[in-house]
């Protein structure tokens, strides 16, 4: 299926937890094939009270008019308020500051906490979301000397459920037992599941992301900008890590799907942070662009075809896929230069671009074929795979 899509301008640019008592659900995935068709018509404007703090009643208060084309969609999957123990900032003003920064959905994620508040604008959609959580010293396989067991997913578009909710799941000392359940109970309150952060204390190898995969898991972090997130090697090494995770997956002939996000957890207080020589974790630093319509129908249905490309600072202008070709245009900042790296199986660079267009027309032969576009800064853009047959 060929996907063209073309937009004028785009806006750029410590985790822990209480221990997850509900039981979870054997989940499997079903998203749209990867490469079909979407279309949805958004909801009605709705006017529901400020006071009636459901994840069903924001959903509503927030929708857009009916008619909104589809277009990128600037929207970050991962970000924590006072709801969650190490973080401080007003919900509201967490949705404040996203609406400030073109942001078009926003999904709070707090530690086994479901918080929700209205969103500060008409543009910005805002989706209840969670982020589940197994802090603990001892595991099955065991964390390596000095590392912990810390199992965290993603659950976001959640239903049923409001502000204030927590959620809790009994400890599982196994791995894929504590990530399955997370994803199932995801599931079972209508969200999508999204392994976060595989590089914090190495809680996800290749081997257990791929069992994840099969099990249903969709998506994983592939760039996640708090620091406590990251590979002890830095910055580049935590990315260079994650995408050989994901290499490794997509070469068994499985398909998930990278996302960034900015895990922040530091607003107003950042600044106070940094003179204390303290880390600040915060926003607009990593974030997904959904090709969709402004709606959660829409956008939600985008992700899970992988209609999108995650980014730390690099946007586009153009981008063709489908199986005879794709290109690139990035929209680009003066001054700046930029290299885009095409790669199949096994994390095999395929053909190295430099400058504002790339171009790559695969053979067929390739396993998949997937896309990342780097500038001098270091800042990024991951386009998602396409699986090929010959």
């Amino acid at each position: 299926m060929r996907w063209i899509v073309t937009t004028v301008a785009l806006i750029a640019v410590g985790c822990g937890g209480a221990e997850p008592t509900v039981g979870a659900p054997t989940h499997a995935s079903t998203a749209p094939e990867p490469g079909g068709t979407w279309s949805a018509s958004p909801p009605k404007k709705t006017s529901v009270p400020a006071t009636e703090h459901t994840a069903d009643a924001a959903a509503a208060a927030s929708s857009p008019v009916e008619g909104a084309a589809a277009a990128f969609l600037k929207g970050q999957l991962h970000v924590h308020s006072a709801g969650s123990y190490d973080a401080r900032e007003p919900a509201e003003e967490v949705l404040k500051f996203y609406a400030e920064h073109g942001y078009r959905f926003v999904s709070i994620t707090d530690h086994n906490r479901v918080t929700i508040a209205p969103s500060p604008s008409d543009d910005l959609l805002v989706f209840a979301g969670a982020e589940l959580t197994q802090n603990a010293t001892e595991c099955e396989p065991a964390a390596s000397p000095g590392f912990r067991c810390l199992f965290h997913t993603g659950a976001v578009f959640l239903h049923g459920v409001s502000d204030a909710q927590e959620l809790k799941l009994p400890f599982q000392a196994g791995r894929f037992a504590a990530y399955d359940a997370q994803l199932g109970l995801a599931e079972k309150l209508g969200g999508m599941g999204m392994i976060m952060h595989p590089n914090f204390h190495f809680a996800v190898d290749a081997r257990l992301l791929a069992r994840l995969v099969r099990g249903g898991a969709k998506f994983f972090e592939v760039s996640n900008a708090a620091l406590d997130s990251q590979h002890p090697g830095g910055h580049e090494r935590a990315e260079t890590h994650a995408e050989s995770l994901w290499d490794a997956v997509l070469a068994e002939g499985l398909v998930v799907y990278g996302v960034a996000t900015d895990d922040a957890h530091h607003f107003s207080e950042a600044d106070a942070r940094r003179k204390q020589m303290k880390s600040a974790y915060t926003g607009d630093r990593g974030w997904v662009q959904v090709y969709a319509e402004p709606n959660e129908a829409s956008i939600r249905g985008a992700l899970e075809r992988g209609d999108f490309y995650a980014s730390s600072g690099v946007e586009l202008n153009t981008l063709e896929r489908d199986p005879k070709h794709w290109r690139v245009e990035i929209k680009a900042s003066e001054g700046e230069q930029y290299e885009t790296r095409f790669i199949g199986s096994g994390g095999k660079l395929l053909r190295k671009v430099a400058g504002a267009t790339a171009e790559y027309d695969p053979r067929g032969d390739e396993g998949y074929v997937r896309a990342v576009v780097r500038d001098t800064q270091g800042r990024k853009a991951w386009l998602q795979p396409q699986r090929l047959t010959p």
